[in-house]
């Protein structure tokens, strides 16, 4: 029996068997530490966000080092950042590994990475193979662990960990969220760019699929608050022909647009014949680039304190 088992003895009667769960964590295997920091019964706490169709984010604190934060933004893989407190961890490589508690024995610490720490004030970003290892671990009742050891003894050795306890109704929640999320976010569908062919002006069916993600996209972000639709042509006739053939293709686009849903004055329309080409119009690849509308979403614009 361990000293602060002992010491404890008479209360750990008198809790209840989650409590009895946190002391556990109190005493995980995996070695001593002299600086050690994890939630216990009392403090373990998890949050997910409100349900989004742009962003996810399950945030776990912990105590006197810092955050967690598993963020899963649409159209991108879910990730974990770590924002410990300044000093919380020394520059050097940081072990991630899985710890097994005492509730489950015969369990082996599991390894699950390196991290090369540098010491500024961004985060810690898990890559996305190693953030589903984490959330994997923590779903089967282990705590992802962060350990910084040193052949030196001079230097203190240091872990923080994750709990698993409060963890799996906050992560069905951020489930939930997750499921809502759009495929693409402001980055992918910020400018799209719809072709043409040589006279045409029509819509096929997979340009009418990108065009309602991107109204899809409009309706979930209310900081877009301009879609620019411009026309363009290629220089195979005359500069007239031109004009109205790039006007053609802008018009099919922003009546599309409006059809389905999209309001008209959220759009401003315009058209440019062969006067913006984004390739040479000498060479047959190079015009069909040029046969184009693009749609370009703006957001109101929000100047924050850098401090």
């Amino acid at each position: 029996m361990s000293f602060l088992t002992a010491l404890l003895q008479p209360s750990i009667k008198r809790l209840r068997p989650l409590a009895l769960m946190g002391l556990c964590l109190l005493t995980t295997s995996g070695g001593v530490y002299a600086s050690s920091w994890q939630a216990g019964y009392e403090s373990a706490l998890w949050q997910a966000s409100d349900p989004s169709k742009l962003n996810c984010e399950l945030t776990h604190y912990i105590p006197n080092f810092g955050e967690a934060r598993f963020i899963h933004r649409a159209g991108e893989t879910v990730r974990l950042e770590v924002q410990p407190f300044r000093n919380a961890l020394r520059g050097g490589a940081v072990k991630l590994v899985a710890l097994a508690p005492q509730w489950m024995p015969g369990a082996n610490t599991r390894p699950l990475g390196e991290y090369d720490f540098q010491k500024t004030d961004l985060p810690i970003r898990i890559t996305t193979p190693q953030t589903e290892l984490i959330l994997e671990s923590l779903r089967q009742g282990l705590m992802p662990s962060m350990l910084q050891e040193d052949q030196d003894q001079r230097i203190e050795a240091r872990r923080a960990s994750l709990t698993p306890i409060n963890f799996h109704q906050a992560f069905a929640d951020f489930q939930v969220c997750q499921a809502q999320l759009l495929p693409v976010n402001y980055d992918q569908i910020r400018d799209v760019v719809i072709g043409f062919h040589l006279g045409g002006a029509k819509l096929t069916q997979a340009d009418r699929d990108q065009l309602d993600l991107l109204v899809r996209y409009t309706y979930a972000d209310p900081e877009v608050v301009l879609v620019m639709v411009d026309g363009h042509s290629d220089s195979s006739g005359t500069r007239r022909d031109n004009r109205e053939l790039s006007s053609e293709r802008a018009d099919s686009v922003t009546e599309y647009l409006v059809a389905r849903g999209m309001p008209q004055e959220m759009i401003k329309s315009q058209y440019h014949g062969q006067r913006y080409p984004v390739a040479s119009n000498r060479t047959t690849e190079g015009r069909s680039k040029n046969r184009r509308v693009t749609i370009k979403l703006e957001r109101e614009l929000e100047i924050k304190p850098i401090f």
